[in-house]
């Protein structure tokens, strides 16, 4: 299994925060991939980034783009805190709490974000007895498959912090292939 990582507030500071780790896991990363680039081309844009549409016009892309991808084989984890406290322990604890298969072959993350966040990562994985060789940054651009944590990652935040009508249509269309959901309060404790 090869496992995709992507996150979406974990740098905000102020007003409400949360704080979602997505990871995407798929046996067939070539077809999913490959699914992925023939939607963003029938949509007509080069890379899908769901912060690059938040016009009226954005949502329909960003409608598009979830039931499409929905279609492809692939299933999510997720994991959201309110107001973290400490971002870095919640990326730890995020990926702790989620990578629970032993066969994971390959990590991926975008290859833009901090040191810390790597490390925290790798960290991870070491006290779950996977080897930290089997982590690769990659950019966006380059991977489609972090195009779709993306896309997940801000789609489950933006249902849980303000959710509008589409977000929440397009959460409830999306959360069949949701494996494991994780929310945490303030204090750190479970807020099911």
């Amino acid at each position: 299994m090869h496992i995709f990582i992507d996150e979406s507030g974990i740098h905000k500071r102020s007003d409400r925060s949360s704080f979602v780790a997505v990871y995407v896991g798929v046996r067939d990363e070539t077809a999913v991939s490959r699914g992925i680039q023939d939607i963003e081309r029938r949509l007509g844009i080069s890379d899908f980034h769901w912060a690059d549409f938040g016009s009226r016009r954005g949502w329909s892309i960003r409608r598009q783009f979830i039931i499409k991808v929905s279609k492809l084989k692939f299933s999510f984890k997720y994991r959201i805190v309110d107001n973290p406290i400490d971002p870095v322990k919640e990326l730890y604890d995020s990926m702790a709490t989620l990578i629970t298969e032993i066969d994971v072959e390959k990590v991926y993350i975008d290859g833009k974000k901090p040191k810390w966040y790597e490390s925290q990562i790798k960290r991870s994985l070491r006290c779950r007895g996977l080897s930290v060789k089997s982590i690769k940054t990659v950019d966006d651009r380059s991977c489609p498959m972090i195009r779709l944590a993306d896309a997940l990652a801000w789609l489950v935040r933006s249902y849980h912090n303000k959710s509008t009508g589409t977000a929440s249509e397009l959460y409830r269309h999306i959360s069949g292939r949701c494996k494991a959901t994780i929310r945490l309060a303030a204090d750190g404790q479970d807020a099911r």
